[in-house]
C-alpha cells in the first residue's frame, strides 16, 4: 500500500511540475519593470518590446515600466540622496515581472573580477525577486568579440577593431549570465548577436535596428512562439500610431520617476525658499 500511495504522490507531482512549466510566463494584467543599463533604458525609449508585447497578448493589459539607469551595473545603481531603492520602485509600481541586463560593461574589467560580477548579480537577483514574489527574466549581454557559437564581428572603427583583439572577456560573462540565470531558477531569455555595425549606433549599445530585433527575440521567447522583427518602414497605420503613443508614455514616465528638481524636492536642497510653501514653510 505505501509503495502504491508514493507511486501515486510521484505522478501528482510529475504532473503539477508539467502543468506549472506548460504555464505562460507572461500572466494578466502583468506589470513588467526594465531594470539595466543604457540599453535597457533605450529599449523603453524605441518601445518596440513594448508594443511587440502588447500585439501578442492584446488581452493581458500589460503595463511596461522602466527603472533602467544610464551606467547602473550590478555592483552599484548610484543615486541622489533620499532616492527610493530599487526595491522600493518595484514596490511602488507593483511589477510582477523584472526583466534585466546587466554584464557588458561589467566585462570590461576582464575575466579576473567575474567571480565578483556573478556573486553581486546573484544578490541582485534576490532583490529584484523579492524572494520569489516577482518573476524574473535575466538577459545575457552582447559580447565585443567572438567565442563559440557567436559569429565573429567586423569592427568598422580601429578603436573598437583594438578593443575587440584585446579584450576577450566579455564571452566569459556572458556565458555566465546563463549561468546564474539557471541555477537562480529564472528564466533566461538568449540575446541577439554580437554588435556590429549595423545593429549599434557607437559599436556598444545598441541602435533602433538592434533594438528591433531584440524586442522580437525577447517577445517570442516569453510568449513562446516566433515573432517577426519590426521595420519602421513597414509599420502599419494602427502600429505606429499606438508605438508613437508608447514613446509619448514613456517620455512622461521617465521624467516622473526621474524629475530633474529632485533635490529639491527630498535631495539635499529641501531648505530652500523655493522648495517651499511660500505661506507654510513646513509643506
Amino acid at each position: 500500500m505505501s509503495t502504491r500511495f508514493a507511486s501515486f504522490a510521484f505522478l501528482c507531482a510529475f504532473a503539477l511540475n508539467f502543468v506549472r512549466a506548460a504555464e505562460p510566463f507572461l500572466k494578466p494584467n502583468d506589470v513588467i519593470a526594465l531594470v539595466g543599463g543604457e540599453d535597457m533604458m533605450a529599449a523603453s525609449e524605441y518601445g518596440y518590446l513594448e508594443l511587440l508585447l502588447q500585439r501578442a497578448l492584446p488581452g493581458h493589459h500589460l503595463k511596461v515600466r522602466s527603472l533602467a539607469w544610464e551606467g547602473d551595473t550590478v555592483f552599484e545603481q548610484p543615486r541622489d540622496l533620499n532616492y527610493p531603492t530599487l526595491e522600493a520602485q518595484l514596490d511602488e509600481v507593483g511589477a510582477t515581472v523584472v526583466i534585466m541586463q546587466f554584464g557588458q560593461m561589467e566585462s570590461l574589467a576582464g575575466t579576473s573580477k567575474l567571480p565578483e560580477f556573478i556573486k553581486a548579480y546573484e544578490k541582485l537577483i534576490e532583490r529584484v525577486s523579492a524572494g520569489g514574489k516577482r518573476r524574473v527574466v535575466v538577459m545575457a549581454p552582447p559580447s565585443f568579440e567572438s567565442g563559440p557559437g557567436i559569429r565573429p564581428v567586423r569592427w568598422s572603427d580601429p578603436v573598437l577593431r583594438q578593443l575587440s583583439a584585446t579584450h576577450h572577456g566579455s564571452v566569459d560573462y556572458s556565458m555566465a549570465v546563463r549561468s546564474v540565470g539557471k541555477q537562480s531558477g529564472r528564466t533566461f531569455v538568449s540575446s541577439p548577436p554580437p554588435p556590429d555595425a549595423a545593429v549599434t549606433g557607437d559599436g556598444v549599445h545598441e541602435n533602433e535596428f538592434g533594438q528591433a530585433n531584440r524586442a522580437a527575440s525577447l517577445t517570442g521567447e516569453l510568449v513562446g512562439h516566433h515573432v517577426d522583427r519590426l521595420r519602421e518602414d513597414q509599420l502599419k497605420t494602427e502600429e505606429r500610431r499606438i508605438v508613437e503613443l508608447i514613446r509619448a508614455k514613456n517620455r512622461l514616465w521617465f521624467h516622473y520617476y526621474r524629475p530633474q528638481n529632485w533635490a529639491f524636492l527630498a535631495g539635499d536642497r529641501t531648505e530652500q525658499p523655493s522648495s517651499r510653501d511660500h505661506k507654510d514653510p513646513s509643506k
